[in-house]
């Protein structure tokens, strides 16, 4: 596919207003939007019937009321979902009618970073939060402003998609934010294992081992099991029993003392956590040349 023949060659506004409005309904046999892509950037909201939007590799199944933001450059295109009608209203529309005059420090600073993909903006938008939902209410105002264009609309409608997009970068911002929590989050699980793979063979105890991680107790254990898929006193456990056996494997060590070795102090519990793991005794696992489940 060459991507540059797929790049609309439709002037969209003008030098002075470099934006326009496009209102399209489409029966359910016919494609709602072909393939496409342009420089400027796109909020599209379905006023009639349900769309799948392609934008990017990504599809998104998009009712009434709801729209989509297409970035500068990105491939996207459209069809009707549903066996009924759809249509759609979309403003289209240059970053430089978001700028002030040169130098525009906050285009530099918003803009900019957005045209880069440097932020995560949300793509599908719908009214699962306050900013969303007022990003849509503003659409809303924004196309019937400029079907009715009173005097100054188009001064309307660039303050309109001012706030749009700021809407746009603060959802940005609080998921960005969440991504950089989880992650340190996730970073200290991971410190919590190391932390288990150097003292596995001590006494570990929940508080201590939260402590370790700058947790409290009762959230470190939650965490730990979304992450992992299991508690941290199975994960210790299991990790046990994976170092036992290969005390097992390799050596000829009582298998008391290598249970007590590897953290256990009570030689039933660390069979009945052996078995749970390879499905059969220690004692069966060496005799099978470690060939247990």
């Amino acid at each position: 596919m060459d991507r540059a023949l797929l790049k609309e060659a439709r002037r969209h506004g003008n030098p002075a207003f470099p934006a326009s409005v496009y209102r399209v309904e489409c029966p359910p046999d016919q494609p709602l939007l072909d393939l496409h892509w342009h420089d400027e950037l796109e909020f599209l909201m379905i006023t009639e019937g349900r769309a799948k939007m392609r934008v990017g590799t990504e599809d998104y199944d998009v009712r009434a009321g709801e729209a989509v933001f297409v970035v500068g450059g990105e491939l996207h295109s459209g069809s009707v979902a549903g066996g009924a009608r759809c249509s759609f209203a979309a403003v289209v529309f240059h970053a430089d009618l978001l700028a002030g005059s040169a130098p525009d420090s906050l285009h530099q600073q918003y803009i900019r970073p957005l045209l880069d993909r440097q932020y995560e903006v949300p793509v599908h938008l719908g009214r699962m939060n306050g900013d969303s939902a007022a990003l849509l209410d503003i659409l809303t105002e924004l196309f019937e402003t400029y079907r009715r264009k009173p005097f100054g609309y188009e001064l309307a409608v660039r303050g309109m998609l001012q706030t749009c997009v700021s809407l746009l970068l603060r959802m940005a911002s609080r998921a960005e934010q969440a991504r950089r929590s989880a992650a340190r989050r996730t970073e200290r699980i991971k410190e919590a294992l190391e932390y288990i793979e150097r003292h596995y063979a001590e006494p570990i105890r929940l508080g201590e081992l939260a402590s370790a991680v700058s947790m409290s107790e009762a959230y470190f254990c939650r965490f730990f099991k979304r992450i992992t898929a299991a508690t941290p006193v199975e994960y210790i456990n299991l990790y046990r029993v994976r170092q036992a056996a290969i005390l097992l494997r390799t050596t000829d060590k009582k298998i008391m003392d290598i249970a007590f070795e590897v953290g256990f102090r009570n030689l039933g519990y660390f069979n009945a956590v052996f078995r749970q793991r390879f499905g059969c005794t220690p004692t069966e696992y060496r005799m099978r040349g470690g060939s247990g489940a």
